[in-house]
């Protein structure tokens, strides 16, 4: 069974239930059903082909129908691409020459490519003809479902083709195509559909579990809070950065999390203070911490407060993952820190890009480029990004370690850590940070802080205070955009200290 046919029966077995609700609009699984099916045939009514793409940038102000027309796509025998609403032009035009759709769904029509494509309907004007939905029977599960870009926090950004195995294999792994869920679960977010976590965790998530998807479309801590108490949610889903602007907010102290029995957390690094502060706040809630990729192969999550409690933990190590060395050798020792490796059930790609393809997945294993090793107790910690990690005077410093003391200063809202050039040593390490609301500190406070809790050589030689860190939609850092400005700042201190 295809994902869009495992809705179909849940349509069936809960049709009442809600599925969406995006503060606009409340969507039950058989309206969601029924109007799939209507805009499926639609877009083959309009011309669209078994394979053919079809572009989506939707902002979640529209979630409900943003659900209605992946599912449409897929019922279609197309495929879905859902892409970033905060892309640049030059980075749709890059990423759709490639992609090559055909027809395009929207609510940001400034977010198109520049050469278009063959129709554009607005997200609200979807085509619906009924008559014209295809035999579903005649599609695959190993056809090509949905291509999700990946952040493109570096480089080009590429497409991760998702097979419809892929999806319907996370729908069913809870039970059979049809499982009740029995405990009236729901989930709050503001992941962004057009991400990964956000469209197979919550735009896809009601169909795996029957739970309800609030979507609040635009994070802001005050709102969030206030929908936990009008919607009472039991799981929260917010990426690190999220978490942390909520433990900030005022309203933290007097809102109602009765409700609540699960925080989940992914996509970035999770400080250490903001579990601390979690469970001061709410004893009663449970935290989980995952780790996963856009390019899948990847999953594994912390089950225990223990777990959650220990810095960069992500749970135990599974049987699916490895760790290996720059020669490729798999790393079974302790403690012994390598590069992350996922197997995948079924081969993964980038879209027409066998290069980056031949980079990125090694036979059924997919290379992260996150490293990590095995503690004494069997789990896995992650220690940063290969690409993030800084040789300074031929040492390796990964920027987790220094980003987590400095979280633990009481000031510090928010910290990156990155390898700045340095002309003797190659690279140095650079700071930048955002201080809480009304706190204060200065550069040399939190030298002297880092000096107190880790080795020399990992102090950073810069440390720039900022209003805001750069982000991306998926609310993680953009360090490549704080290179620069963290260069300029150590060749300002160089000169004044001179």
């Amino acid at each position: 069974m295809r994902v869009s046919d495992i809705l179909k029966v849940k349509a069936q077995v809960i049709p009442d239930r809600v599925a969406h609700d995006d503060t606009k609009r409340v969507m039950t699984f058989a309206e969601w059903d029924r109007e799939a099916d209507e805009v499926a045939g639609g877009l083959v009514a309009a011309g669209l082909k078994p394979g053919e793409r079809v572009l989506l940038p939707v902002h979640n102000r529209d979630a409900c129908e943003m659900a209605i027309a992946v599912i449409a796509v897929m019922r279609a025998g197309a495929i879905s691409c859902p892409i970033n609403t905060r892309l640049s032009q030059k980075e749709i035009d890059d990423y759709c020459e490639a992609l090559e759709p055909r027809f395009a769904i929207t609510n940001t029509p400034d977010k198109l490519p520049t050469g278009g494509v063959e129709k554009v309907w607005d997200i609200h004007e979807m085509p619906r003809d009924l008559a014209s939905l295809p035999d579903q029977s005649q599609f695959s599960n190993d056809d090509d479902a949905i291509i999700i870009g990946t952040s493109g926090t570096t480089g080009k950004i590429k497409g991760v083709v998702n097979s419809h195995h892929h999806y319907s294999f996370i729908a069913l792994r809870s039970g059979d195509a049809a499982f009740v869920d029995r405990h009236a679960n729901s989930t709050l977010h503001a992941l962004p559909f057009t991400s990964s976590g956000g469209m197979q965790g919550e735009c896809l998530g009601p169909i795996s579990a029957g739970m309800i998807c609030y979507t609040l479309p635009t994070f802001d801590p005050a709102a969030y809070l206030k929908l936990v108490q009008e919607k009472r949610p039991t799981t929260l889903y917010l990426v690190p950065t999220m978490l942390r602007l909520i433990l900030d907010h005022p309203d933290v102290e007097t809102t109602d999390m009765s409700s609540v029995r699960y925080i989940l957390t992914g996509t970035a690094p999770l400080p250490h203070d903001s579990v601390v502060r979690v469970f001061k706040h709410w004893p009663h809630i449970a935290m989980r911490n995952s780790y996963g990729m856009s390019e899948g192969g990847i999953g594994v999550s912390t089950r225990t407060r223990e777990q959650v409690l220990k810095p960069g933990c992500v749970g135990t190590m599974p049987p699916h993952m490895q760790l290996r060395d720059e020669a490729g050798n798999v790393i079974t020792d302790k403690n012994v820190v390598g590069e992350i490796f996922g197997k995948q059930g079924k081969a993964r790609r980038y879209w027409r890009d066998p290069e980056a393809t031949a980079k990125g997945f090694v036979g059924d294993w997919t290379k992260t480029g996150d490293l990590g090793y095995i503690d004494d107790d069997g789990d896995l910690i992650l220690s940063g990004r290969s690409k993030e990690l800084i040789i300074r005077g031929g040492f390796n410093i990964t920027p987790l370690e220094i980003e987590t003391v400095l979280h633990d200063h009481p000031a510090v809202k928010d910290a990156a850590v990155v390898g700045i050039h340095h002309e003797i040593l190659g690279e140095d390490v650079a700071a930048a940070v955002t201080l809480l609301s009304g706190a204060s500190a200065t550069p040399e406070d939190l030298y002297a802080w880092c000096r107190e809790r880790l080795a020399d050589n990992k102090c950073p030689r810069t440390i720039l205070i900022m209003d805001e860190l750069p982000i991306n939609q998926s609310a993680k850092v953009l360090k490549p955009a704080l290179k620069p400005l963290l260069e300029e700042a150590a060749a300002k201190r160089k000169s004044v200290s001179a």
